[in-house]
């Protein structure tokens, strides 16, 4: 086996690799590689997107692997490049011959780890990067697509990953017909919107659609889906201290403006909350998390994880803390309580479908809010201008959990009386409702269940019109792991859910050349590595020293024994 290798091909099948001819480019490279091999050699091809995709044993037969080949597509999902070679590892680590990885990918800057060190193969191995990306790549995208919870009203996003400007034609789309379009002037590198008016939506849920035309070279990312629909009246519960206090007042004035959710708020002190059910409302607003007790508490978490929706927002009751009710994130020291402080909001996560379309957020100014120590299962959806967390959202159970630090009334801030204050309530409302609110969104690899949006004993359809499978194990969970429209039929009633292409790929910036040579530099040249490299996880067994110390000692015994019968013979001689 003396220059014998085995080359393990991973070829990225991420969606940013269906840019252009990059497929194309990415099957050639392989069947170079495979052109290659020496007589001895074996090669296996595995598949990078979510997970990594096995898609042969190892062969030293070429024309198998290439026929394998020919059956790979890259998928709808990111590639983060940290994850893949972790993957790797547990392939690389029974390999018997020395290892050359093959890195088939566009090198795409954004699949980047936090940390570099990730990128290096714990069991060691030659690196082989094939760059199939050519350089960088002019690319267009509809990154937004939203429609106003208060007016109906759809807005759309257009980024540039281009050297130059460009104009774009947007068009609209309402259940399969055309029933608008815009033109969109785009500056080089930068971001347009655009709105339309809102629709006449037809009864049940509507599949509306933006696409910019002509495509171009990545058409996935040149749509974006949403699911509209005209709902029927719900309630919703409003806890305050004071029922009658600004608190309730604010909120629920906010929430009944909303024409296009038709919410009736329902205002309760906390020692009220077990005089209805809590599945009678489609979601719950706290107005100041410090008046949970423990019982209330409870009552909260089983309905979350039964499927509910909860918006827990701070206030003077909160001050004292050292967790968060229901959700347990971490408050740091009152830092943050200074009546002296006097922030803006800083960062806002745009891309979720809660703050589409919520603009001039930053003309509220902020005294006080709590301290929160995000956890890894939060996504941090806005800050205050000095990086504190404002808005969080977590799943717990088959429900979720917005965290708004601080306070819906006048204590904390003056996010009420700011015009945004409605749009802004509008826009969590919608996202509370879920499948039934006025639009539908899930993000792409996350999962989707008929209890999550009421209905039970369905069906959920993907975007194919082929029956989705649930995650196994008596698990009716669905991955989303399509782009488009999923359906879901029960009750007698059907919904659906838009999925969206990730924003991240459509970032085709390379990865710069200098980073990518230190990359190759983590690996191990073939002819330098040890014919079977000891499993990762394992120690060598050490050779035991227990029978060789016994036979020391034996012999030194002996050794020992024949000295001192020497002496004795001497001390006898010389007696005589």
């Amino acid at each position: 086996q003396g220059g014998a290798r085995l080359h393990v091909i991973a070829l990225d099948g991420s969606a940013s690799m269906g840019y252009g001819d990059r497929w194309q480019r990415a099957r050639g490279a392989v069947n170079d590689i495979l052109g290659a091999l020496g007589g001895d050699d074996r090669a296996q091809l595995v598949l990078a997107g979510r997970t990594l995709e096995v898609l042969s044993a190892a062969s030293g037969d070429p024309a198998a692997l290439r026929q394998t080949l020919n059956t790979a597509e890259p998928g709808s999902f990111r590639v983060d490049y940290g994850q893949m070679m972790r993957s790797l590892d547990a392939l690389l680590r029974t390999a018997e011959l020395p290892v050359v990885l093959d890195l088939v990918t566009d090198v795409q800057a954004s699949g980047m780890p936090a940390r570099f060190g990730e990128l290096a193969p714990r069991r060691p191995a030659e690196i082989v990067i094939h760059d199939v990306a050519m350089g960088p790549a002019a690319n267009w995208t509809v990154d937004g697509f939203g429609a106003s919870a208060l007016t109906g009203e759809l807005t759309a996003s257009v980024r540039s990953f281009a050297p130059n400007a460009a104009t774009k034609t947007l068009t609209l789309r309402q259940n399969g017909t055309v029933v608008a379009t815009q033109m969109v002037d785009v500056p080089a590198g930068g971001r347009a919107q655009t709105t339309f008016p809102a629709l006449d939506l037809a009864s049940g849920p509507n599949r509306v659609e933006v696409a910019l035309t002509p495509a171009d070279d990545l058409p996935a990312d040149d749509r974006r889906y949403l699911a509209l629909k005209r709902p029927q009246p719900r309630s919703v519960l409003v806890v305050a201290a004071d029922t009658k206090g600004r608190g309730a007042l604010y909120t629920s004035a906010a929430l009944s403006t909303l024409a296009t959710l038709s919410l009736t708020p329902e205002v309760k002190a906390p020692k009220d909350l077990r005089e209805r059910p809590l599945t009678d409302y489609s979601f719950v607003v706290v107005t100041d998390v410090g008046l949970l007790g423990a019982t209330e508490t409870a009552q909260l978490k089983d309905y979350v994880q039964d499927g509910g929706r909860v918006l827990l927002a701070a206030g003077p009751r909160a001050s004292g803390l050292t967790t968060v009710p229901l959700t347990d994130e971490t408050l740091a020291a009152t830092a943050q309580m200074s009546a002296d402080r006097n922030l803006s909001i800083g960062d806002v996560d745009r891309t979720h479908p809660a703050l589409h379309g919520v603009e001039d957020l930053r003309t509220a100014r902020f005294s006080r809010s709590l301290s929160v120590e995000p956890a890894a299962e939060d996504r941090v959806l806005m800050r205050l201008a000095d990086g504190t967390p404002l808005l969080l959202e977590r799943a717990l159970g088959a429900g979720r959990v917005l965290l708004f630090t601080s306070s819906l009334d006048r204590e904390w801030n003056d996010l009420p009386v700011q015009p945004a204050f409605v749009p802004f309530m509008a826009g969590l409302a919608n996202h509370l409702l879920g499948g039934a609110g006025f639009s539908s969104e899930a993000d792409l690899g996350s999962t989707l269940a008929v209890r999550a949006l009421g209905l039970t004993g369905g069906q959920i359809f993907d975007p194919r019109g082929q029956k989705a499978l649930g995650l196994g194990a008596g698990s009716d969970d669905v991955l989303l792991d399509q782009i488009g429209f999923y359906e879901v039929v029960g009750g007698g009633m059907t919904e659906l859910v838009a999925v969206n292409f990730d924003p991240r790929e459509s970032d085709l910036t390379p990865i710069d050349a200098t980073i990518v040579e230190r990359w190759r530099g983590l690996g191990v040249r073939a002819a330098d590595q040890t014919q079977r490299a000891t499993p990762v996880g394992t120690q060598p067994v050490p050779n035991p020293l227990g029978p060789w110390l016994v036979i020391f000692l034996v012999l030194l015994a002996v050794m020992e024994t024949a000295v001192g019968n020497w002496h004795l013979r001497i001390r006898r001689g010389i007696a005589a």
